[in-house]
């Protein structure tokens, strides 16, 4: 036997145990295939069976080689698989216990949880807490109106924007709804809360777009600071909440602060929105009208329902206050209807007795007008009442026009469509666009009182309400103005063409029995149309020293002059809105408003006038100025030579004749 032979028979014995171990590895590796997908859905309690199998066996190692090791290799790996996943369920399970579905932010649970660690820690760092309170503003007309799928992407775009304002450490959480909560920890909280407010409104005020609708939102935002060792998260948010609620009452898109006087507020809200519930089944609710009249004829042509609410606990409540309050909580839609039917009811009772046929004006606000029925109970209620539908006039605000100006037309023209006036009422307050009034099909428009209180005296109310009111009769609409209180409105209303006035100098609002009379009584308005004498010139004096009032009348009336006098500004206003007057004589020193500021309004508004100043105060670069401006013809100074005055007065009042019929050229 050779050597090769000898070496060959002597490793037999170790290729038969490789070969063997070879063989046990490839039945391992068949087995565990095999059982792979078996233990994968083999219940948790099989695993731990097998696992704890394998170790009590492990005094039997070639068993344990050979049958029981592929089971216990898989067993522990599904088991470390399947804690592991466990693991991450866990943690999904908590962020979706602690994080908002939609938007995922921070929900309120863990809000409140953060507040609460911030409130701990913050007395040690010398930090302070704040709380804004964020709501958007009309986002459920939105909702409503678009669709909650619109709303819902419109929620998600909020919350990054609202993510992208804050820094660093800083909390943004939804609260629910539309609400949004921010928590910003700092030592200097003030600075640090207003430069947050801002980019917060910034961000949320930017134009969006969501399938085909460009929609601008803004928000409300209230704000509470923590100062005392006792706050707590819920109180924090509760303060926060009440902020926002005053941001709202007070227009929208505000930034409100907490103050203590929020809670009172808060409870007398509380108590207020109890007694509003029941206040339509306890009959508290009754309407007053208020009396439109014609320039025209002076007869009263409409009237105006005004909702009233007389409470047992809290008396007459305003509707300023309680009308808010049924919008928020819903109650508007029943106070609404209930209004419309009174009202038409009303009117057509005082139609069968015989009283004059007008038309009866219901206000709708932009929260009544998004009811979808809103067409069917207008048309319910005429049915019922009996009330033809051309004596309905339905007010609606300027502003409801900029919420869905497509969905806003399709219910005006049906409403048209019934018989009924439309009428766009506080014109001139909001942002609408001019090409609404010939978008929308209204039949008339109202000035709204914020113009009209001042058009006497202010050159600006006076140009905006005559603009409105040519601008509506080329466009066939009619016009009624509002808040009229004087005679000098009326006069300078009728002067410029409007149809109708509503207001204190004919009538404030009476309840039905009152209307009733004012009807029977026919009251009117009565008109002085007497004709100035051409061969008399009118002067109005304005001083408010009374010796010189009094030598001044006396010299120009023994001249043959009509004299008309004022101690201020304001009642000569009055009286050039009420008299036909060529020449005003001025002094320059006078209270609330000097001379020359005077009349640099009366020639905004008069252009027809002529303007003089009569002072014993020379200023001579007033004067100067004056003079170059075209405010005044002349600048005369006290004490005066009456020949040399009346010589001036007299170049006055021909100047005035001179240029009266000449349209193209302004009087100085």
């Amino acid at each position: 036997m050779n050597n090769s032979t000898e070496t060959a028979h002597a490793l037999k014995p170790v290729t038969l145990f490789f070969r063997l171990l070879l063989t046990i590895f490839a039945i391992e590796t068949l087995v565990m295939v095999l059982l792979d997908s078996w233990l994968k859905a083999a219940p948790a309690h099989v695993i731990n069976f097998i696992d704890s199998l394998s170790l009590s066996i492990l005094s039997a190692p070639f068993i344990w080689w050979l049958i029981v090791r592929p089971f216990h290799k898989l067993a522990v790996a599904e088991k470390n698989r399947s804690e592991q996943n466990l693991l991450h369920f866990e943690q999904k399970l908590e962020f979706q216990a602690n994080h908002d579905a939609l938007t995922h932010l921070p929900n309120r649970t863990l809000l409140l949880d953060r507040i609460q660690q911030a409130l701990l820690i913050s007395p040690r760092n010398g930090h302070q807490i704040a709380l804004f309170f964020i709501d958007l503003d009309n986002f459920k007309f939105i909702n409503d109106s678009l669709g909650h799928d619109v709303g819902d992407e419109l929620l998600k775009i909020a919350a990054d924007r609202l993510a992208s304002s804050i820094r660093v450490g800083d909390t943004v959480a939804r609260q629910g709804g539309d609400e949004f909560v921010i928590m910003v920890s700092d030592p200097d909280i003030t600075v640090v809360a207003e430069r947050i407010a801002r980019s917060v409104q910034d961000a949320v005020s930017q134009p969006l777009h969501i399938k085909d609708h460009e929609l601008v939102i803004t928000c409300s935002i209230g704000i509470s600071i923590s100062s005392r060792d006792d706050d707590d998260a819920q109180s924090l948010i509760k303060n926060a909440d009440l902020a926002m609620y005053q941001a709202k009452e007070q227009g929208r898109n505000r930034v409100r602060y907490y103050t203590a006087e929020m809670n009172t507020r808060s409870l007398s809200r509380m108590t207020m929105e109890k007694h509003l519930r029941r206040a339509l089944e306890r009959n508290e609710f009754f309407l007053c009208y208020q009396p439109k009249v014609s320039l025209r004829s002076g007869r009263i042509t409409g009237m105006e329902a005004l909702i009233r609410w007389q409470s047992p606990e809290q008396g007459l409540v305003s509707p300023v206050d309680f009308i808010p309050l049924a919008e928020e909580t819903g109650l508007i839609e029943q106070i609404g209807e209930w209004v419309l039917t009174t009202a038409c009811r009303q009117n057509r009772e005082w139609q069968d007795a015989g009283l004059p046929a007008i038309s009866v004006a219901v206000n709708r606000s932009a929260y009544q007008f998004r009811q979808k029925h809103l067409v069917r109970t207008v048309e319910r209620v005429l049915r019922e009442s009996g009330l033809e539908p051309r004596y309905l006039e339905l007010e609606i605000t300027e502003s409801l026009l900029m919420q869905n100006p497509d969905q806003v037309t399709t219910v005006l023209n049906e409403l048209q469509a019934l018989g009924t006036t439309l009428s766009m009422d506080d014109f001139g307050t909001g942002y609408s666009s001019l090409s609404y009034l010939k978008r929308f099909p209204f039949n008339k428009l109202k000035v709204d009182q914020s113009f009209v209180r001042d058009i006497t005296s202010e050159p600006d109310s006076a140009a905006i309400t005559k603009t409105i009111i040519a601008m509506a009769h080329s466009l066939r609409l009619k016009v009624i103005a509002e808040g009229v209180e004087t005679a000098g409105q009326l006069n300078y209303l009728r002067l410029h063409n409007c149809d109708e006035i509503q207001g204190f100098f004919f009538s404030k609002p009476v309840v039905a029995d009152d209307f009733r009379t004012l009807l029977l009584e026919n009251r009117m308005l009565t008109f002085d149309d007497q004709q100035p004498d051409s061969t008399q010139h009118t002067i109005l004096v304005v001083d408010d020293e009374v010796n010189v009032v009094a030598a001044l009348s006396r010299m120009l009336s023994l001249e043959g002059y009509q004299v008309l006098t004022a101690s201020s500004a304001a009642e000569g206003f009055d009286l050039l809105a009420t008299r036909c007057i060529n020449v005003v004589i001025s002094d320059f020193q006078m209270p609330v408003m000097n001379g020359s500021e005077f009349l640099e309004r009366v020639k905004l508004i008069y252009p027809g006038v002529v303007r003089m100043i009569l002072t014993g105060d020379l200023d001579l670069h007033t004067a100067t100025d004056a003079i170059n401006r075209g405010t005044i013809f002349k600048y005369l100074v006290k004490p005066w030579d009456d020949k040399v005055l009346l010589a001036h007065i007299d170049e006055a009042c021909r100047y005035h004749d001179t240029l009266a019929g000449t349209e193209s050229e302004e009087v100085p």
